[in-house]
């Protein structure tokens, strides 16, 4: 394959840009381009100091060679390290694409490791979930996922189908010999594949909140200080406070991390059944909306009124969150999920946020490997429908059992990368950034 180039830091002005090459032109460009002490004398995985000569222009810096056994791409590779400027980052790339490199394209680089075995398919979704990560959870998550866990659990499924599937070709070839070997053991062997399955399954959700975080619509009567407490949750005024009804008219939306949790806050019309002006009615329809597909609603309470709001919110988890205790004291309801809070003061609000983002851990957030990617979850669900017909086929014929075998096999192996065809390889790494 062609020499590829790109830069691989953020464009702008930084202390520090970095230029990567890949390719087996890479150290002769390097030789080429840059000086050192010991010119051509390229120690390999070292930190060379010296000058990069570009056309037009001198800078001072660092180059490091990485063989192709170390790399990233796992082919012979060299990156540049020099003043973050963006004409010096631009003038070392047209520099290093003069003397033969080519530009490279989106995620060409984690592409080339794939090809070359260095990860999986998913360990490269992984790299991207790690760079546009915007937790600490989303971070542990993405980590796990790049560093192979997911990948080895999902080969370890693949071994084990491979192998019941080799088993039963063997038996539809030699039915005398290999049918008392095989079948007997071939139901629990698909259980197991199956349960295996719908226990990564089962991760989706605390995956989806590791990555996008917990969704938290503020749903309430008017006046009830929503937008108030929003903004004491934010620690910033992001929404707009006023005492006269209806002040909120669409949703408001915010994000904040707490306890290394993304918590989503959507701010929304108060509702109330008498509402007669149009926009006001389409406001308290999109709060219902808002309610509908949040992960937890803040049901805000005035603590001094004496009647019930009367919303109601059917099986969604649901936070009580009573509202003025400054005013009318903290002797809140004694409920699960009820919490005493004063958006004036302030008070009561961190142990609401501890709420909110333990819930991500309460469900076993912080346990282990997380399906984060709906890639996945799609490839796990057609691999759970195929494993429950391979259980279902047992009674009629293996010719069907098998069929639904192999499905399950395809279906997981899209995965790894493994089944995965090439123009569902070329998508996920068109989402990637250039240079990485």
């Amino acid at each position: 394959m062609s020499t590829i180039a790109a830069i691989s830091s953020p464009i702008g002005v930084g202390g520090i840009g970095i230029v990567r090459v890949s390719g087996d032109e890479a150290l002769r460009i390097a030789d080429a381009i840059f000086d050192f002490e010991r010119k051509g004398e390229w120690q390999p995985l070292h930190m060379h100091f010296g000058t990069f000569v570009a056309r037009d222009f001198c800078d001072r810096g660092y180059a490091v060679y990485f063989p192709a056994k170390q790399a990233y791409t796992g082919e012979d590779t060299v990156e540049f390290y020099l003043h973050g400027g963006v004409r010096i980052m631009q003038g070392a790339l047209e520099t290093i694409l003069s003397k033969g490199a080519v530009l490279a394209g989106k995620g060409e680089f984690t592409k080339r490791a794939f090809l070359a075995g260095r990860m999986s398919l998913a360990d490269a979704e992984g790299v991207m979930d790690m760079i546009s990560a915007s937790s600490a959870a989303g971070i542990r998550a993405a980590y796990a996922l790049m560093e192979g866990e997911v990948s080895r659990r999902i080969d370890a499924l693949l071994e084990s189908l491979g192998a019941l599937i080799a088993g039963l070709e063997a038996t539809l070839d030699y039915p005398d010999e290999m049918e008392d070997e095989v079948l007997p053991s071939l139901p629990d062997g698909i259980r197991a594949a199956l349960e295996e399955t719908e226990a990564l399954l089962s991760t989706a959700r605390q995956g989806k909140i590791a990555k996008y975080g917990v969704t938290c619509a503020l749903v309430g009567a008017p006046n009830v200080g929503k937008s108030s407490l929003m903004n004491a949750m934010l620690g910033l005024k992001r929404a707009i406070v006023a005492d006269v009804a209806g002040t909120t008219r669409d949703t408001v939306e915010a994000s904040l991390e707490h306890n290394g949790v993304r918590i989503n806050l959507i701010d929304t019309a108060g509702i109330r059944e008498s509402a007669t002006d149009g926009i006001e009615q389409e406001g308290i329809e999109r709060a219902r909306r808002a309610a509908d597909e949040a992960d937890v609603v803040l049901h805000v309470i005035d603590r001094g009124s004496e009647t019930d709001d009367g919303i109601e919110f059917g099986f969604k988890k649901v936070f009580s969150v009573y509202n003025k205790c400054d005013i009318y004291g903290f002797n809140i309801p004694r409920m699960m999920y009820a919490y005493g809070v004063s958006a004036t003061t302030g008070e009561g609000v961190k142990d609401l946020l501890d709420g909110i983002a333990s819930l991500y851990k309460s469900e076993g957030g912080d346990s282990g490997e997380l399906i984060t990617n709906e890639r996945h979850i799609s490839a796990l669900y057609r691999a759970k429908e195929a494993l429950k017909g391979a259980i279902s086929s047992l009674d009629s014929t293996i010719d069907l059992t098998l069929v639904d075998l192999r499905e399950a096999y395809d279906a997981l192996g899209e995965i790894t990368g493994k089944t995965a065809k090439e123009d569902v390889v070329n998508s996920i790494f068109d989402r990637f950034c250039v240079g990485k």
